[in-house]
């Protein structure tokens, strides 16, 4: 991803709600898991494929079961 790009509003927004859909896989809520986890299985990797995210990093990390990289909580537009 180029800067102009991730610095775009809408690129942020769609990163925070992918971002918050991985952080409802560790809920203790089982309803709340299933739904996080369909979600990232179909829409959210649409929502990654549209911010140019490769498929094989994709399917990488829905099989690894959607980890976060380390200091994934960072604001990492002021960082």
């Amino acid at each position: 991803m180029n800067d102009e790009f991730v610095h775009d509003p809408y690129t942020a927004l769609a990163l925070a709600v992918i971002y918050h859909a991985v952080l409802d896989l560790e809920s203790s809520n089982p309803a709340r898991v299933a739904e996080a986890h369909a979600w990232l299985q179909f829409e959210g990797m649409n929502w990654c494929q549209m911010l140019g995210i490769s498929e094989e990093e994709l399917e990488s990390w829905a099989a690894s079961g959607f980890p976060l990289p380390p200091n994934a909580h960072r604001n990492w537009r002021y960082g």
